[in-house]
């Protein structure tokens, strides 16, 4: 029992942790991406590209976080109650290394998601674009009319006081 609550701290103050990180991320990689439609206001296919990439990123991060709570919800919630004085012990909890075990593909992918979609890559690939150079065909296949649907507000800065 100490062991799994152990186990259970330690997950919740990493991913406490890796939530902090990821937000300040996420704020740099909005300012990022505020740039780029500054950049190209007037461009629609560049708009589409950054509304596709920013798509993508944000689904990475939900089968990222999906995977957390079901990797928490399986190895703490899968416990039945015994009624007491009773001589059968009922222990159906799933052992958290197996939680881990059946997690970590589903985490595999949605960090697969944000290395494919990665802001660097997002910036290669508006800058060959803007050279002149044709949009590569993974890229060409997955613009659906849906990422030219949105509109294009130009940014107004907003002063923002990040959190202590």
């Amino acid at each position: 029992m100490i062991n799994r609550l152990l186990l259970l701290l330690t997950f919740v103050l990493l991913s406490t942790g890796a939530l902090r990180a990821q937000n300040q991320e996420l704020l740099a990689s909005a300012t990022f991406k505020q740039r780029l439609r500054g950049q190209y206001l007037h461009n629609d296919t560049a708009q589409a590209i950054i509304n596709l990439y920013s798509r993508r990123q944000a689904g990475g991060a939900s089968w990222i976080v999906g995977a957390a709570l079901a990797a928490t919800r399986l190895s703490i919630g899968s416990t039945t109650p015994t009624p007491p004085n009773s001589y059968v012990v009922n222990d159906n909890r799933v052992n958290p290394a197996l939680a881990f075990l059946v997690a970590s593909p589903i985490a595999a992918y949605g960090v697969g998601k944000l290395l494919h979609y990665s802001n660097g890559h997002l910036e290669t690939i508006l800058t060959n674009y803007a050279a002149g150079q044709r949009l590569p065909r993974s890229v060409r296949r997955k613009l659906a009319p849906r990422f030219f649907a949105q509109s294009i507000i130009q940014y107004q800065p907003v002063k923002v006081q990040p959190v202590k």
